[in-house]
């Protein structure tokens, strides 16, 4: 069980933050304490009198119990902070509720205050008075104003936290065995907390309970006869995984993934996030000055390389050495609930820090591509579940997400553990992709911004494919690669932006503006495509039929570019351009075979290179 130990020595190397609630209110846990949902707030003075109450939500530390923590129809009352029908509505559970407060009340004069309040008997008529209306589930919370005293919420007082964790020391029982997680003599737990996932809040990691575990089933007879855990090491490991979830998760539906530092519990780069919104490396308005040499409209991709390895380096610095010289470890973990009582470890590795940084350096620069932003270009791996979109298609209902967990654990395998990217998962996206008209929301038509996108994700996926093969696909538009399959999807990319122009030109003419040169370049739009005509081009059109069968299609493009080509006198510099396309064909492969998705990647950067041309400072003249 090495992900737990790691667990249990991370929880020991943060000690100081224990109890301590951050900026959103997520808290590590002290040992005998667990999370509960409250709904009324009760203000106390320091002999235990009404001074107020107000009905409001917030999640709270509380004290509990073994019993308490796992509670469901038993009577087990929280030994403080508890429902309504503990502390006032139901006479066998009110008993019980005081019963066990009454024997730790004197370790703390707060919560003396909360005993004898609750033993007058007077909350019910308190809260009516007030206004607020009592129900057996409502939660309080309890706060203890004392003259002197800063911190009268009890959930935020670490000594009312660190009385009871002293009471439970002086009375629980010396019967200890060996913990097999760490090796320790201590006392054994048989009642493991849940609600480790808040998206599956009931669901437990370990039961050794042989009611509702069947592990025990026909092996053993008592949960004590398997490997015990120590009820210390139960509740650091539990504490730290929840709090690792709370805090930097990422998350799909009942599953969770997290990375972070053994030891220290650092947060390290999540695997699943695209480039630009994990490592910031395209700066907003709060950039620094050394940030601006990358902005996001920078056109050079050793300059997102570059700041890649800087961000992402710069993450582990010097602190991941230790005093004997030890690069730290990095524990990834994935965590999924199979039933709503029942939770299991999906994927699990240790590695690391620098291996593991580099690991995730290397995917998102080996599987990334340019995207558009505000009409800029910029260079970013996809996120993990805009590739899962592009294999699968757009979420649709609850079976997607069965298959999105799925699949986010493969891609856990590719970019963690370095495995390849699936096969088939490649044919599946540029299948999809050269479909353009698949990609229509709503119903409305041809969604071509989301297509566009989605073939920036493809080309991401594609080019990592061919560089786990050993063929390194540039960046920027290669003119001298002779690959058939990316000059056949540089041809369509030059038919596309070529009737683009033309109908672009012809829009001019139709506002008035008869001063156009028809070999004019600099009236096109060059930062982005003409958004005045929607309609997609004939080299969209048949693009399905074209990646099946290239040869023939493009003949069939080629005709119907001939009123266009006359519209634009000729189109001579688009005529060059496929001229040196052609020349680069090796006659033996000008076949129809099927393309591989290179094409895509010859079609989007010679679109690009062709949005982004230079132009002569003599109008109508492309360099």
């Amino acid at each position: 069980m090495s992900w737990f130990s790691n667990l249990v020595e991370t929880y020991e190397g943060v000690l100081d933050i224990v109890g301590a609630a951050d900026g959103k209110g997520n808290v590590l846990l002290p040992p005998n304490h667990m999370a509960a949902k409250t709904d009324i707030c009760v203000t106390l003075d320091g002999n235990g009198h009404f001074r107020r109450a107000e009905k409001s939500s917030q999640t709270i530390m509380i004290p509990r119990t073994e019993d308490s923590s796992v509670r469901t129809s038993g009577i087990e009352p929280h030994p403080l902070h508890d429902q309504l029908g503990y502390l006032a509505l139901n006479a066998k559970k009110r008993e019980k509720y005081l019963t066990q407060l009454e024997k730790w009340s004197d370790c703390h004069p707060k919560v003396t205050a909360v005993y004898e309040y609750i033993l007058g008997g007077t909350l019910l008529n308190d809260l009516q008075n007030t206004g607020i209306q009592t129900e057996d589930k409502l939660f309080v919370r309890f706060r203890v104003e004392i003259s002197d005293d800063f911190t009268p919420d009890l959930w935020k007082d670490r000594s009312v936290a660190r009385a009871w964790r002293n009471y439970l020391a002086d009375t629980q029982s010396e019967d200890n065995t060996l913990c097999y997680a760490t090796g320790e003599v201590a006392r054994p737990i048989y009642k493991h907390p849940k609600g480790i996932n808040p998206s599956v809040n009931g669901a437990k990691l370990i039961s050794c309970n042989d009611e509702i575990n069947y592990t025990y089933k026909g092996r053993f007879n008592k949960p004590e006869q398997a490997n015990a855990i120590s009820a210390d090491a139960s509740h650091k490991a539990h504490a730290m995984l929840k709090y690792l979830i709370s805090t930097q998760r990422s998350k799909c539906d009942t599953q969770a993934v997290v990375a972070w530092a053994i030891g220290d519990g650092s947060t390290q780069p999540d695997p699943f996030k695209n480039s630009k919104d994990l490592y910031g490396i395209y700066a907003n308005s709060n950039e620094t000055e050394s940030d601006k040499c990358i902005e996001i409209h920078s056109k050079l991709a050793t300059d997102y390389a570059k700041k890649l390895g800087a961000a992402l380096r710069g993450k582990g610095s010097a602190k991941n050495i230790d005093n004997k010289n030890m690069v730290r470890l990095v524990a990834v973990m994935a965590v999924d609930a199979a039933t709503t009582g029942r939770m299991g470890i999906t994927f699990y590795q240790e590695l690391p820090e620098n291996e593991y940084i580099e690991r995730v350096i290397t995917w998102h620069e080996s599987c990334c591509w340019w995207f558009r932003w505000e009409n800029r270009d910029y260079i970013s791996a996809p996120s993990v579940d805009r590739i899962i979109a592009a294999v699968y298609g757009e979420p649709k209902g609850t079976s997607y997400k069965k298959i999105q967990k799925q699949a986010r654990e493969k891609l856990l395998h590719c970019i963690v553990c370095g495995e390849p990217i699936d096969r088939g998962w490649v044919s599946a996206t540029v299948a999809r992709v050269s479909n353009p008209f698949s990609y229509d929301k709503g119903g409305s038509g041809w969604d071509k911004s989301e297509w566009e996108d989605a073939v920036s994700v493809t080309c991401a996926v594609v080019r990592k494919y061919y560089s786990q093969k050993k063929e390194e696909f540039s960046l920027e538009l290669e003119k001298e690669r002779a690959d058939r399959d990316y000059l056949f999807g540089r041809l369509l990319a030059v038919a596309d932006r070529l009737e683009s122009h033309a109908r672009h030109l012809q829009h001019l003419q139709t506002k008035g503006d008869d001063d156009i040169d028809k070999n004019d370049t600099d009236k096109c739009q060059t930062n982005g495509d003409d958004d005045t005509d929607k309609r997609p081009t004939n080299a969209v059109r048949y693009m399905p039929a074209f990646a099946a069968k290239p040869v023939r299609t493009w003949k069939l493009i080629f005709d119907q570019l001939n009123p266009y080509m006359q519209r634009m006198n000729g189109a001579e510099w688009y005529q060059q351009q496929i001229d040196e396309i052609m020349s680069l064909f090796d006659q033996e492969e000008f076949t129809d075979s099927t393309l591989s998705g290179k094409y895509l990647l010859g079609y989007s950067l010679q679109r690009r290179a062709l949005r982004l041309r230079p132009k002569n400072k003599k109008r109508g003249r492309s360099q």
